[in-house]
């Protein structure tokens, strides 16, 4: 019985070895070769067709599967689904084939992704599910195409390696059809090992050194694959799927596309704001994509491919936890992925918090803009008050399960708005530099809320006395999430320039060229020290950019080896020569208010040993 179901996958990939093979003799008639440039990292002309025997054995083993009986005609395995899928995923073998031989505008190449997916429903309706049974298949269809686009530019721009993208795609189909499997759907589970044989005979041809790419046309082919199975293979689990699928199929490939976009919108916006001339759109290629970085680091093809890989199955593994095993599973899975969100900050986004850096201190130098941040920092927290009030409510009432009067819930929710914001007016939260904000700040902001929440207590159970135990929930429920709403903005103003100054200040020192400062320390991890490391945080991006700090060093050994502003306290002037060794140092910035002669006496000798430029940070209070 397994052998029916083993042979179609196992008939693909020999058949797409066969092909693959095929395609390295004809690529090069057909037009399709990927010729080094700029933004390519292979030396000599390599095929790009890759795609193409992936899509003939996948249509070849499906159609002859049918015919013979080998594959049952049911479900996902029938002439109806292979039809639909043959059409749609034409349109975008058609487009690649194109782009790899001539160039297609951003724009043609995304109306294809658009009518791949149009194509697709139009001939087989019944994909989906991403809504309950009943509603308008209009919804379906809409949430179904943005699905596909985005899966499809998710795996068109990740592929940039040997062996990346056919590697994360053939992680998903195997985690999709594991799935399907423990669900008992083997007609979907045996379509996505036959596209998982065909990916795996191409493998072969393209781990490093690779002598076949997949092409535009392969590329987006493993997106709206994964488009058309993905959703089939969860069924009417709507609300994890909708939530967890798309981290489940391509956590990698979404992520690389979601920093592209914020990247890019960031690069226009600090154009606009220094008034030069905005060039380059969001779908401008560009080489800051995430395996151009770990090949910045000094990593092989091969190791960014694995590390990318490795990073994709973690991602699906804790995706499909509550997929497998229920979601009760929620909770576990939100952690991991919270672990793995502040490693990648600090690890992979670099640029994009820089570049929000960047924006947020242009932005405060606006004329005016005090006015404008309170105006929508007031909104905003009229939103948040009132989303705290009605998250309150319906955590009170489970989900409005019990009885309860809605009368009396929605004068809960309007009496908190209405005293939360004359309490945050009172206390004029709006007037005050939150881009300069202290701890001081934002507990006062925190207290306010609480009166707020108490005093909202104290007039609704004047109002509704037999409602006093419920009505003192309902203030503590909604006083934890406005808390966190309406700090949030405040306290993200501050990270996000600490994480930008770490994120400027840990670039590989291979950027740096002639003229530049180079890499230098901070003497000092005191007062001045940490007032030099707010100056940098306050200043423009570029201000600095060619000094590189690489943390701080101090005669204190109790201080060494903690962190101090996003910067770690290497050592004492001792650490200075292996310093100059391994990392390059150029300078020591004097951050000490009455240094000691013995200090001076031992940064003159480090000085002339070792060629360091010495800059000395005050901050002296003068008459003028």
């Amino acid at each position: 019985m397994y052998l029916k179901y083993l042979l179609p996958p196992l008939i693909s990939l020999a058949l797409s070895l066969v092909l693959t093979r095929v395609m390295l003799a004809l690529a090069p008639r057909l037009g399709l070769m990927d010729e080094p440039g700029e933004r390519r990292i292979h030396a000599k002309p390599i095929p790009r067709a890759g795609g193409l025997a992936i899509w003939l054995s996948f249509l070849l083993v499906m159609a002859v599967g049918l015919v013979t009986g080998l594959i049952t005609n049911t479900g996902n395995l029938s002439w109806h689904w292979l039809g639909a899928f043959s059409a749609g995923s034409g349109v975008l073998i058609a487009a690649g084939i194109l782009d790899d031989r001539k160039g297609l505008s951003p724009l043609v190449k995304l109306g294809a992704h658009f009518l791949a997916p149009t194509v697709f429903f139009l001939i087989h309706p019944l994909v989906s599910g991403f809504f309950p049974e009943g509603w308008p298949r209009g919804f379906d269809f809409v949430m179904f195409v943005i699905w596909s686009v985005v899966l499809i530019n998710a795996f068109n721009l990740i592929d940039g390696l040997d062996g990346l993208c056919g590697g994360l795609a053939a992680l998903a189909t195997a985690a999709l059809g594991l799935l399907c499997l423990v669900h008992d759907r083997m007609d979907s589970a045996v379509l996505l090992f036959v596209m998982g044989g065909a990916i795996l005979g191409f493998l072969k041809y393209n781990v490093n050194p690779a002598r076949i790419f997949l092409g535009d046309a392969g590329s987006m082919l493993m997106g709206f694959f994964l488009a058309t199975a993905a959703t089939d293979a969860v069924g009417r689990k709507a609300v994890v799927g909708i939530i967890l699928l798309p981290i489940a199929v391509a956590g990698v490939p979404l992520l690389d596309v979601l920093l592209a976009i914020w990247r890019r919108g960031a690069r226009r916006r600090i154009a606009q704001l220094r008034g030069e001339t905005v060039t380059g759109g969001i779908f401008d290629a560009d080489s800051d994509h995430l395996h151009h970085r770990l090949l910045s680091a000094g990593d092989s093809q091969h190791k960014v491919a694995v590390t990318l890989q490795v990073i994709s199955t973690v991602l699906a593994i804790l995706a499909f936890l509550p997929l497998f095993f229920g979601n009760q599973l929620i909770g576990l899975s939100l952690v991991g992925f919270l672990i793995v969100a502040m490693l990648g900050v600090r690890n992979l986004m670099r640029v994009e918090m820089e570049h929000t850096g960047s924006v947020i201190h242009l932005a405060i130098k606006l004329p005016g803009h005090r006015r404008r941040v309170a105006a929508v920092l007031f909104f905003y927290d009229l939103l948040v008050l009132a989303g705290a009030g009605a998250v309150a409510v319906l955590m009170e009432t489970n989900m409005l399960v019990r009885g309860a009067d809605p009368v009396q819930l929605s004068k809960f929710v309007m009496i908190f708005v209405i005293i939360g914001s004359l309490v945050l007016l009172v206390t004029r939260v709006h007037q005050r530099l939150w881009v300069r904000a202290t701890m001081r700040d934002i507990i006062s902001l925190q207290f306010a809320i609480m009166l707020a929440a108490f005093a909202t207590f104290t007039v609704f159970s004047l109002i509704y006395s037999s409602l006093e135990w419920s009505a003192l929930r309902l203030a503590l429920i909604a006083f934890v999430f406005a808390c966190g709403g309406v700090c949030l903005p405040r306290v993200a103003l501050e990270l996000f320039r600490e994480l930008a100054l770490e994120a400027r200040n840990r670039s590989p020192l291979r950027n740096l060229v002639a003229g530049d400062y180079g890499p230098v320390v901070i003497l000092g991890a005191g007062d001045l020290g940490t007032l030099f490391v707010e100056h940098l945080k306050s200043t423009a991006s570029d201000y600095y950019q060619k000094m590189r700090v690489l943390g701080f060093i101090d005669e204190a050994e109790v201080k060494h080896g903690r962190q101090l502003r996003a910067f770690r306290i290497l050592g004492g002037l001792s650490i200075v020569p292996r310093l100059v060794e391994e990392e390059g140092l150029k300078g020591v910035v004097l951050a000490i208010t009455h240094p000691t002669q013995e200090t001076l006496a031992q940064l003159d000798s480090l000085s002339d040993k070792y060629d360091l430029k010495i800059y000395r940070w005050r901050a002296d209070l003068g008459e003028v």
